[in-house]
């Protein structure tokens, strides 16, 4: 289940191996919250009519009374997940933006021509660098381990004592060698959301390994923290709604969406049981929220 692995941060019960074709799409009425100009009309398209259905009650709920559903007329199209967005597109209707589309797909699906922008899959690495250091500060030697089109495509300068070292996995069934082959030499192992590289099947070889060798991981997200590793920021399905709202409050300022990038909005997870066989446990998680409000 590759696919779910993507991206089942978001919507693991309700997207995971459906497809996006003749999915029926359900719409979002929202008014401007105070700013002149008429109402924008929200469509949503997404694998499921499940998935559909819970992301409008999210942007509902975010908008309260503004937003009500509607079917058709739509001035914008919110499309979930990569399958989505690609039908979105074809369809050549409303401007579109894509929700939690993988980095790469969205650099060849963007065009100079399209009406069209994408909320990349996944988080920041800097978000999950400022997490790791807040909760293992005595770790010196940062591991990072990437696909060749990594979500993350640049290293930031390394924080003071501290040093990064990513390493590219060419192809998922060199993972292991890889991984056996740095662990030794790093403090803290740091994943991207990745679904090709880290898939359910990568989880049990990620996180044993380096729980054997006492490396502890943080991220990608919220499967893998229930699977074993220490904590990690997430975007969970109120906050990719947060990102849409923000990013059509752009569209409706501008005429014309943000540019590609992160959610902006972000919720921790954190497994205690495998925090405290670091010795990290309990965690405090009031700082660790503060850190995932104060990054982009």
């Amino acid at each position: 289940m590759r696919h779910a692995w993507g991206i089942g941060l978001l919507l693991l019960s309700l997207v995971a191996g459906t497809a996006a074709a003749g999915a029926p799409a359900f719409g979002a009425y929202a008014t401007d919250r105070g700013e002149q100009g008429a109402p924008v009309r929200l469509a949503v398209r997404a694998p499921s009519p499940e998935a559909a259905a819970a992301f409008a009650g999210a942007l509902r709920a975010l908008a309260g009374d503004t937003l009500s559903l509607v079917e058709e007329d739509a001035d914008l199209v919110l499309a979930l997940g990569e399958q989505a967005f690609r039908d979105a597109l074809a369809a050549d209707g409303p401007p579109v933006l894509g929700l939690a589309v993988p980095r790469r797909a969205a650099d060849q699906l963007i065009t100079d021509h399209c009406r069209c922008s994408a909320i990349w899959q996944g988080v920041p690495l800097d978000t999950q660098l400022a997490l790791l250091r807040a909760l293992l500060p005595e770790a010196r030697r940062i591991g990072i381990l990437r696909a060749p089109h990594s979500v993350w495509r640049t290293l930031p300068p390394a924080p003071p004592g501290l040093s990064l070292e990513a390493v590219t996995v060419p192809e998922p069934d060199q993972l292991g060698v890889l991984l056996r082959r740095h662990l030794p030499e790093w403090d803290a192992l740091l994943l991207p959301e990745d679904g090709a590289l880290f898939d359910g099947g990568a989880a049990r070889l990620v996180l044993l390994t380096s729980y054997r060798q006492r490396v502890p991981v943080v991220g990608p997200d919220g499967a893998y923290v229930r699977a074993g590793s220490v904590a990690s920021a997430r975007v969970r399905l109120t906050d990719l709604a947060a990102a849409a709202r923000d990013a059509v409050d752009v569209h409706q300022r501008l005429g014309h969406w943000p540019a590609p990038g992160f959610a902006g909005h972000y919720s921790l997870a954190v497994n205690e049981h495998v925090a405290g066989a670091y010795d990290l446990g309990p965690v405090d998680r009031a700082p660790l929220e503060r850190i995932l409000e104060a990054t982009p």
